[in-house]
């Protein structure tokens, strides 16, 4: 059994970081956050006819060249400009992960970079959701915000994926397996992504689609019920049961749902462009 998990693990490390799909090195782009961390990020270009750009974000331990994540990229690029940043103490980007903390800052500048003329729109997975969420109030400058399994807080009770992340994180072992296994540096000051009830809630008319699986063994439903109650209208809640957690829900199905519904909020004029400061 133990032989079992441990060729898993390595074969997980393989597919996501050393066999990585690569995205083309013209799209490559460099950012700098209002800390001054240096971070890796790709930019796709979509049609010319491409209502808004899309900013997408990874959770704990992926990074942008995550195999469901490039391939959600691809397929939203179909349809969006899309901006794909590795959050701090990830994949390439510098810095150290702080679990939500400081992260909103890495989403801001990954918004920034995006052209000028056109609305964005974040979408998070896992902890990346919780991320966007907390952008959307704290610093603005989008039209919307999706987030998938996204935590409503670190203080909330979580199921057995959780609990293994809490132990991973808290423990000088743990963290030392997470930077050699899955590149994933841990900084000190990693308390954990703020609860919803504590962070500043968006303004204006900034859509929000909280997605998320009822049986979700990381955040359960109160997460999102907990976030869709935070969250200000205009706002869906999408359930997906028997999806899974994060990038498990990152299929052709949902980049379809996802592009339908954004492209409708936009092209109505439900979210248009948005100033950012």
């Amino acid at each position: 059994m133990a032989r079992r998990h441990a060729g898993q693990a390595v074969g997980t490390y393989f597919r996501q970081y050393v066999v990585a799909p690569h995205y083309r090195r013209e799209e490559r782009l460099s950012l700098t956050t209002q800390d001054g961390v240096r971070l890796s990020a790709w930019r796709i270009d979509g049609p010319r006819t491409a209502p808004c750009t899309i900013v997408l974000v990874h959770g704990f331990t992926n990074w942008s060249r995550t195999p469901r994540v490039h391939a959600f990229a691809q397929l939203l690029g179909q349809h969006f400009h899309v901006v794909v940043p590795d959050l701090r103490g990830h994949g390439r980007s510098k810095g150290a992960c702080s679990m939500g903390r400081h992260e909103p800052l890495d989403v801001d500048a990954a918004v920034r970079a995006a052209p000028p003329d056109l609305p964005v729109v974040t979408i998070g997975v896992s902890l990346g959701g919780g991320v966007v969420l907390v952008h959307s109030g704290a610093y603005g400058g989008v039209a919307g915000t999706v987030a998938i399994s996204a935590p409503a807080g670190w203080s909330y009770e979580g199921g057995v994926g959780f609990d293994r992340v809490r132990r991973a994180v808290s423990g000088r072992t743990g963290r030392l397996l997470l930077a050699t296994l899955t590149r994933t540096r841990m900084g000190m000051d990693c308390e954990g992504l703020p609860d919803t009830v504590t962070a500043v809630r968006p303004k204006g008319s900034l859509f929000t689609v909280i997605v998320h699986d009822p049986e979700d063994s990381y955040f359960g439903p109160e997460h999102a019920e907990r976030l869709y109650e935070w969250a200000v209208e205009p706002k869906e809640l999408w359930w997906r049961p028997g999806q899974g957690h994060g990038t498990d829900l990152l299929t052709a199905e949902l980049a379809a749902m996802l592009s339908a519904e954004i492209s409708a909020r936009v092209r109505t004029g439900e979210a248009g462009p948005v100033s950012r400061r």
